[in-house]
């Protein structure tokens, strides 16, 4: 058993991406850049606040075997970035999958980062909800099973909405 952390990235007030912290390898997610596991010292990290919460990780093999997979978003979300750059980080994008969507796709060519990120945390851990979806739905999951890390609770990075990117 490993703890890792669950990672919330906040962009203007509002859960917009997940991923997990791995300990000693980094962040592994699902982008726009597609499914990686990426040092946190690298560039090209996804933007936002970051709130973490701990999560105990019974089988970290299984769980970091698939998150090292290939993965791409479902084509609907890369159609929309395509459509409009910087789609990604507007208020409606983290909640899109819902428009194509009203449970949790469980196949990895099919997904939104949430998605890849719970099935990779079902890997690892136990069954989760087919409702957690959006980020703010595993927010709202992590504030009510998890803990808070105390190792990383917040980490703050420049608010782009200003600008100062």
């Amino acid at each position: 058993m490993q703890i890792w952390q669950v990672v919330i990235f906040m962009v203007n007030g509002k859960a917009n991406h997940v991923g997990l912290n791995i300990p000693e390898l980094g962040l592994g997610d699902l982008s726009l850049l597609g499914a990686r596991v990426t040092p946190w010292a690298e560039k090209g990290m996804p933007k936002g606040e970051r709130l973490f919460f701990d999560i105990k990780i019974q089988n970290p093999e299984a769980t970091l075997n698939f998150l090292r997979q290939p993965g791409l978003l479902c084509e609907p979300i890369i159609a929309q970035e395509r459509a409009q750059k910087g789609w990604h980080l507007t208020h409606d994008a983290p909640d899109f999958v819902r428009t194509l969507r009203s449970s949790r796709s469980l196949d990895p060519d099919d997904m939104n980062c949430v998605e890849w990120i719970v099935r990779a945390l079902e890997l690892g851990t136990e069954q989760l909800p087919l409702s957690l979806m959006t980020p703010t739905e595993l927010l709202n999951w992590c504030q009510q099973n998890l803990t808070p890390s105390q190792s990383q609770r917040l980490k703050t990075e420049p608010d782009i909405s200003k600008g100062l990117l």
